[in-house]
């Protein structure tokens, strides 16, 4: 299907935290990345986010702050509804709709005359996630690994594609002398498994470097009870939230990330992350992990904190220059928007555009 003219498209950003994140936000990491990729590639695109986004798109943005710093904003779906009305209304200057607000922006799909319409689904499927899901049939749902995939179709969702989270590799810088430290990357909560982090460190000794951030009243609760009573081992350091030059220079100092994650993770994009700068990733073999980390080539994929222990004295073991050439193989900024394109012409295809 030879692509006829450029694309007129709207990309829907989460209203939480501005595009692209200034610390914490993988999601609105990868909208940022994917729509500035296609603004190069000359298409139109207009970006609905909040007002204090940077992109090269067209913003379009129903409230002037993200909702996560608006600590006066006691109705934040109100923003919601605005942003349903405004891409209605703008809706005739779209040849596709791409919604990455997960079930917030569902509604869309009841209006009777409107661009199709692409939802990439980025947080883990469950009952009350496929029951809205289900009601709107004409929308298409992308998923960003082979295990959401599969999360999906054990709810009964249909699944129109599946393409990977990509990153602009050339942005993290490839380091083959790492420092003597573990790095742990993420939100600090129960569902990443930074306790786990934590017990590893108390167990082994090993010095471990975490970055994050707490978010809400029961994380907070969790870290206070949980986690800081541990964050006093002497091997341990806590330097909370980082921004991205920050990020990548914990990661590509480091001897390994670790990835305890509890929660059903859909991709984990900091795996890549860490792997473009050639660090080793160890992981649990569950969810999306051994899709991304290739077991004893590019890290470890194990069942048990016990292993994860060992893993640490293999480390050495793993090739740093084969962490960065799997990123560039499969989880590439390029490959990501190719395959975008592809989806989008395909379904404007089957509508009869360009016929």
């Amino acid at each position: 299907m030879p692509q006829k003219k450029k694309l007129r498209l709207a990309q829907l950003a989460p209203l939480w935290i501005p595009v692209p994140p200034t610390t914490y936000g993988g999601t609105e990491l990868v909208v940022h990345n994917l729509t500035e990729e296609l603004v190069q590639r000359k298409h139109r695109v207009s970006l609905f986010a909040a007002g204090d986004s940077k992109t090269s798109a067209e913003l379009v943005a129903p409230i002037s702050k993200a909702l996560w710093l608006q600590k006066e904003n006691k109705n934040p779906h109100a923003a919601m509804t605005k942003m349903l009305y405004m891409v209605k209304q703008l809706s005739d200057s779209f040849d596709i709709i791409h919604n990455h607000f997960n079930f917030f922006m569902l509604p869309l799909g009841l209006c009777n005359v409107l661009p199709p319409i692409v939802t990439t689904i980025h947080r883990p499927m469950d009952e009350f996630y496929s029951d809205a899901i289900k009601l709107f049939p004409n929308t298409y749902f992308c998923v960003i690994s082979q295990y959401a995939k599969g999360l999906c179709e054990e709810y009964g969702v249909t699944v129109s594609d599946v393409i990977y989270n990509g990153i602009p590799v050339e942005k993290y810088e490839f380091n083959d002398t790492p420092e003597d430290y573990f790095l742990y990357l993420g939100r600090v909560n129960k569902e990443k498994g930074i306790v786990t982090a934590l017990r590893i460190a108390e167990e082994t000794g090993q010095k471990l470097v975490i970055a994050g951030n707490v978010v809400g009243p029961e994380e907070w609760n969790y870290f206070m009870k949980e986690v800081q009573p541990r964050l006093n081992q002497g091997n341990v350091k806590y330097v909370g939230q980082v921004d991205f030059k920050e990020k990548v220079e914990l990661m590509k100092k480091a001897k390994a990330l670790i990835f305890p994650v509890n929660s059903r993770e859909q991709f984990g994009l900091v795996m890549a992350e860490a792997m473009a700068c050639g660090t080793p990733v160890i992981g649990f073999n569950r969810y999306s992990i051994p899709e991304i980390v290739e077991h004893e080539k590019t890290g470890f994929v194990v069942d048990t904190k016990e292993d994860m222990i060992e893993s640490l004295k293999r480390i050495p073991e793993i090739n740093r220059e084969d962490c960065r050439k799997r990123v560039e193989e499969k989880f590439t900024l390029k490959e990501m928007v190719d395959k975008y394109e592809k989806f989008y012409e395909r379904i404007l295809y089957e509508k009869g555009w360009g016929k």
